[in-house]
């Protein structure tokens, strides 16, 4: 019941988050939603302004050269003001066709209305001479609207009058349709009334002279087809293509009407030339804005012929594509967006959502340019920018709440404590000054002053939010309401900087601060990630702590969840047992420790009760030379709640000292005893005189008494011995004295001693009486095995490493003994261990062996020991330094 309780809150949150959060379902119905979107805008035409600026743009960033071929003869302002105002008489019009008889030009297309007859037929007469002689001829076709129910009778398609049309090779309309924003981008090559059945001027000039191929089939037609179907008298349209603007107003070739009247142009300047001949002259309106022509540079109807009619003939005319296929295009690039989304940072997201969003416009220039296709891309790409702005925004709406949630548990966690109270920095400060090089301090708030130490500093004024030193003063102010102003008195510059810098995080200081309304965030998700990053700054420094606990901690440590999976470690765990490997799982750990749960029927029981009812559990296990406690314990009343912890504590030393003192205890009563039993009965004479003989045994057994003891102190002193006392030590000195106190002692037994030392002054750092002790230790044993009339060589010199950059004095004793049975070689340095073969025949406690290697350690040094069944050889190593270095 506990654990369900403490688990529904957090069950509860973790579902509230899950309403929030993207899942599958969630993210099918944001992409429908998009969908919907695309095709909301495509209905509603939303984007159709955006789309044709854009269109526009492709036109004029695709302007090129203009055909070397085709001439505009332009009735242009200066025309009419030599000639005279339109519409000229149809005499000189025929004067001019006549000009232009007279070259070789391909064809003429004449943007020119002949639809009613003049007032003297001889002129018509005149001008269809003129036309006839022209090499081909195309005239327009002059369309009116009219309403859908109007009677029939009339033309409403008004062709020109019989006499030209007798001499013409085509005949085309010339209705351009203008866009709702004023501006002419698009044709339709056929129309009329019923069918569609006209072509456009240029269309019907590059059939009668433009196509290499003849006159071209409807269904090969460029541009747009839609099968069109009206009532009778409606007017028809068909194959829309977009005009591919060669360049601006002008970007033809363009001559005056009056200079070749004049004769200014010579007529073989048309030879192999289409030329086309019409209005130019702004003040008779016939001109049109175009996505090439600023609003006040229009470009004449004739000049728009001649685009399409070049257009026709290289190809370059445009075909609008449906804008429905921005469903395909938005259905292709959304879910992969999505995908992105999904899976990369935020700042991949915003780039993904730009350069997607921009990759139909990309794909509509490659189709413009490349194609001939004008594709309007951006009924696509809202949408997908719209994506980025709505994913964004769930994003941000769940974070924010994410963050105000988590920071609320954190409030529960941290002790509440009030903003502005002075007690806390009081006792901070007090107890800095207990501990710290602080000499004085004061901190003070816009009412209250508090000082302490013994050279509290005095009130600085004028301060900034940064530390500022004057002295052995520092002073700062906090940003905080009171107005909090903290001096420090300290004479140590390093200390005053890491002190200063701790003051700064200190979480008394940091709760009080507050920005102005002015330079504080006032975006609430900003506030909740600032106030979460304090918090988790609070966090950081409780785990610090922690790590700070269990890597200072003299016991190795672990922690496993109720399963047994690691979770926290301790780098002293990891070198006290190497052979459990970096995370073990906790019955992993315990069998490499050596400790069979399967098959130990008393350890499967401890393993059980440990887990499921938490009941400690401990053994100890032999690494190497060391002996470990391994203790467990489990913490959590409740199963799901529950912890196991193992803590492991080298109790090597302490079995050590246990296994001495029992020793110590034998040996006392026994080894230390025994003589000096032996020593009274001796002496014990009641009354009697004692013999020499009994005089002299009595000596031996207490002078051997004196060794032991004396053995025992030095034992005892390179226990307690610290390297504060060391000092420098020739080691020459320490030679010479060990072989002038052992001389005596090998010439009675009539032993050879061989000395071998090295010229150099080898300096030692460390104890003189203990490095005495156990150079003397050495040699005493080398003569104390050998045979009478024996050897012993004692060499000291000089070994430097060059790979390790060491230097070592080397001293080895070398006797012919009797020698060290090889099985107890590893275990001669301990205490108390003696060799069983020759115990009987020499006399000792094992005690100097063992003060040789506790010397060596306590140096930095090492002891080793060879012997082949006779005789025996010690290396003792000491690192030089000091002078001797």
């Amino acid at each position: 019941m506990v654990t369900a309780s403490k688990s529904t809150p957090a069950l509860a949150e973790r579902a509230k988050h899950r309403r929030h959060s993207v899942t599958l379902l969630s993210l099918g119905a944001f992409l429908c939603a998009l969908f919907v979107l695309t095709a909301l805008l495509l209905w509603s035409e939303s984007t159709l302004k955006l789309d044709r600026l854009l269109h526009d743009t492709w036109v004029r960033v695709n302007q090129r050269d203009t055909p070397k071929d085709l001439v505009i003869v332009g009735i242009d302002p200066q025309s009419l003001q030599d000639y005279g105002r339109w519409p000229w008489p149809r005499t000189l019009q025929a004067e001019l066709f006549d000009r232009l008889a007279e070259s070789d030009a391909e064809g003429v297309v004449v943007d020119l209305l002949y639809t009613e007859a003049a007032f003297d037929p001889a002129d018509d007469r005149r001008l269809a001479d003129a036309i006839k002689a022209l090499p081909k001829t195309v005239l327009p076709v002059l369309t009116e609207t009219r309403r859908v129910g109007v009677s029939n009778s009339g033309d409403v398609e008004r062709l020109p009058v019989p006499a030209l049309l007798r001499h013409v090779q085509d005949l085309g309309q010339i209705q351009m349709p203008i866009d709702d924003d004023g501006i002419v981008r698009r044709v339709f090559l056929m129309a009329g009334y019923n069918t569609p059945h006209w072509p456009t001027l240029s269309l019907a000039a590059h059939q009668a002279f433009g196509s290499a191929d003849g006159v071209l089939e409807i269904t090969k037609l460029p541009g747009l087809s839609r099968a069109p179907e009206g009532q009778i008298g409606q007017w028809l349209q068909d194959f829309e293509v977009m005009i591919p603007f060669y360049g601006p107003r002008g970007a033809f070739t363009t001559v005056s009407a009056g200079e070749v009247l004049d004769g200014a142009i010579p007529p073989s300047y048309f030879d192999n030339k289409v030329v086309f001949v019409g209005m130019t002259s702004v003040g008779l309106q016939d001109v049109v804005p175009t996505p090439v022509s600023a609003l006040d540079q229009p470009i004449p109807g004739v000049e728009i012929h001649a685009n399409l009619f070049a257009g026709l003939r290289d190809g370059s005319l445009i075909t609008r594509i449906d804008g429905r296929w921005n469903l395909v295009v938005a259905l292709a690039m959304l879910p992969f967006l999505m995908w992105v989304y999904s899976r990369a940072g935020p700042e991949w997201s915003l780039a993904a959502a730009i350069a997607v969003s921009f990759a139909p416009i990309g794909l509509s220039y490659v189709l413009y340019q490349s194609f001939q296709l004008w594709y309007a891309p951006l009924a696509a790409s809202i949408p997908i920018l719209v994506s980025y702005l709505a994913w964004s925004g769930n994003r941000l709406r769940f974070v924010n709440r994410f963050l105000a949630s988590q920071s609320k548990k954190l409030e529960i966690e941290q002790a509440p404590r009030d903003r502005y109270t002075n007690e806390d920095l009081t006792r901070f400060f007090t107890h800095a000054a207990l501990h710290l090089p602080l000499d004085g301090w004061r901190f003070s708030t816009k009412s209250l002053s508090h000082v302490g130490g013994d050279n509290p500093p005095p009130r600085a004024t004028g301060l900034s939010e940064s530390w500022v030193r004057e002295g052995n003063v520092y002073a700062r102010r906090y940003p905080t309401d009171d107005r909090l102003d903290v001096m420090l008195s300290v004479g140590d510059p390093i200390v005053a900087d890491e002190l200063t810098r701790y003051i700064d995080r200190l979480s008394r200081v940091r709760r009080r601060i507050k920005p102005s309304i002015w330079r504080g965030s006032i975006e609430q998700l900003q506030n909740n990630a600032l106030k979460l990053g304090d918090q988790l700054e609070w966090l950081r420094a409780v785990k610090a702590f922690s790590d700070t606990i269990l890597d200072g901690s003299p016991a190795g440590f672990i922690v496993w969840n109720v399963v047994g999976e690691p979770i926290r470690l301790n780098d002293l765990l990891m070198r006290m047992l190497p052979d459990v490997g970096p995370r073990p799982l906790m019955r992993e750990f315990i069998e490499r420790a050596g400790v069979d749960v399967s098959h130990n029927e008393e350890a499967r029981e401890n393993f059980e009760n440990l887990i499921q009812r938490a009941v400690p559990w401990q053994f100890t296990v032999q690494q190497d030379e060391k002996e470990l406690l391994i203790g467990f314990s489990a913490v959590g009343a409740s199963l799901a709640d529950r912890l196991l912890c193992a803590t492991v504590i080298d109790v090597s030393e302490i079995r050590t000292a246990e296994r001495a003192r029992a020793e110590m205890m034998d040996y006392l009563s026994h080894d230390l005893r025994s003589p000096l039993v032996s020593s009274l009965y001796l002496l014990d004479a009641d009354g009697e005189s004692v013999s020499t003989e009994d005089l002299a045994s009595a000596r031996r057994n207490i002078q051997s008494s004196l060794t032991m003891m004396d053995n025992l102190l030095h034992m005892s002193r390179a226990d307690t011995v610290s390297v504060e006392s060391f000092k420098d030590v020739l080691l020459d000195n320490i030679i010479d004295n060990v072989t002038t106190r052992y001389m005596p002692q090998a010439s009675a037994r009539r032993i050879t001693l061989h000395l071998s030392v090295c010229d150099d002054e080898l300096w030692l750092f460390g104890d003189a009486g203990l490095l005495d002790r156990a150079v003397g230790n050495l040699l005493s044993n080398a003569i104390k095995y050998s045979n009478e009339g024996g050897e012993v060589w004692l060499d000291v010199k000089r070994f430097d490493d060059e790979t390790t950059d060491r230097s070592e004095a080397v001293i080895t004793v070398i006797d012919d003994g009797v020698g060290i049975d090889p099985a107890i070689i590893d275990s001669l340095f301990t205490r108390f261990k003696r060799d069983p073969s020759v115990a009987d025949r020499f006399r000792g406690i094992g005690l100097g062996l063992a003060l040789v290697a506790r010397v060596a350690r306590q140096h930095g040094g090492s002891v080793t020991a060879h012997s082949s069944g006779k005789g025996a050889k010690f290396e003792f190593r000491l690192p030089l330094g000091a002078e001797g270095d």
